[in-house]
């Protein structure tokens, strides 16, 4: 870790009047980083993650940044530059408590404890396995935002949540916006200025995609790439049965949007211009599949490569599934009418 956790260090200084106004806040380093949520939003960086960064670890930032549409991975990236420069070895200075912040992503234990999964499958969640720490650091951001947004302060989604990560969101939420902590302020300058250099101009928002002859712009809130991890991981185990007739909005929320502004998946295809649609079987990743099931509704699903898609009730009623595309033609018996890019004129 680059800079030592300031929280623990201000309240070692603070007169005891001041930590007795202040009892609710997090007192120490460990309670103040357990306190910390994530994500990002207004003041964010939006966009993909510039080629090459994240080395080794560059697949499980991606996979992070796609756990809500606010937090990108290249502010994780730029977080983890700062932390321990990408370092899955790295150990923190000891704290007064005789803590000390450990890994990539630099948690105290107890803190990755709370935010902690085994995701790269080796059968423990592990503080020095950099995929289950980089993971941690994800969701640990999403809750972060969350506190931002439910909390009003001025100072940026993004920049309050960097914040908490860094002091302890007691101390957000006791200066009522970022910390004046010289090592807080400076914390979250390097990191968004690290960002915006990181970020891909047009990886999310104004993205370009192509299917090889003809490119489209978009202004989706999650780059394709982002798009395309999200729906993984939440498919398949990390599914939940949330999404029963649900697949346009499924759509919709892996791309960023809370709302498609369609009522029917086979409708969303009609609302994207002519020079858009396509027949053939050959999308681009990311691109979005339409069938007529015979219902209303119709069926839409996101393509991910390899013949593959992510589908609700396919396999599990209410789940999303990772299966070959055709087997909503062989096991719904289905007519394929076509693909899309990942245009939603309608959505918000």
């Amino acid at each position: 870790m680059k800079k030592p956790i300031v929280a623990a260090i201000a309240v070692a200084a603070m007169p005891l009047l001041m930590l007795t106004l202040i009892a609710g806040v997090v007192l120490a380093a460990d309670e103040n980083q357990r306190k910390n949520g994530g994500g990002a939003a207004a003041g964010g960086i939006g966009g993909g993650l510039k080629e090459g960064v994240g080395g080794k670890w560059r697949p499980w930032i991606l996979k992070a940044g796609a756990l809500c549409a606010k937090v990108t991975p290249a502010i994780l990236a730029a977080q983890l530059e700062e932390e321990s420069n990408f370092d899955d070895t790295a150990k923190g200075p000891v704290l007064p408590d005789g803590s000390r912040a450990l890994g990539i992503a630099q948690f105290l234990p107890s803190t990755f404890a709370t935010y902690a999964k085994d995701d790269d499958g080796n059968g423990k969640a592990d503080i020095w396995d950099g995929g289950d720490a980089i993971m941690a650091q994800g969701r640990m951001m999403c809750e972060l935002v969350k506190d931002a947004e439910k909390s009003g302060y001025v100072g940026g989604t993004i920049q309050l949540a960097l914040a908490g990560y860094n002091a302890g969101w007691g101390w957000v939420d006791y200066y009522k916006g970022i910390p004046p902590f010289k090592e807080t302020t400076g914390y979250v300058a390097d990191i968004m200025k690290q960002a915006e250099a990181w970020t891909v101009a047009g990886g999310g928002g104004s993205s370009r995609f192509s299917d090889g002859t003809q490119s489209w712009t978009l202004n989706n809130p999650r780059s394709v790439e982002a798009a395309i991890a999200w729906a993984k991981d939440h498919s398949g185990p990390s599914s939940d049965a949330q999404w029963y007739n649900r697949c346009l909005a499924f759509t919709a929320i892996v791309y960023g949007w809370n709302v498609s502004g369609v009522d029917f998946a086979i409708d969303h295809y009609s609302v994207v211009p002519k020079e858009m649609q396509h027949a053939d079987r050959n999308p681009p990743p990311g691109a979005l599949m339409y069938w007529d099931t015979g219902s209303r509704a119709g069926h839409i699903a996101i393509y991910l490569g390899n013949g593959q898609i992510a589908s609700n009730d396919i396999l599990r009623r209410g789940y999303i599934d990772v299966v070959n595309a055709d087997m909503i033609e062989t096991k719904w018996g289905a007519k394929y009418v076509g693909w899309t890019p990942p245009y939603f004129p309608h959505a918000g």
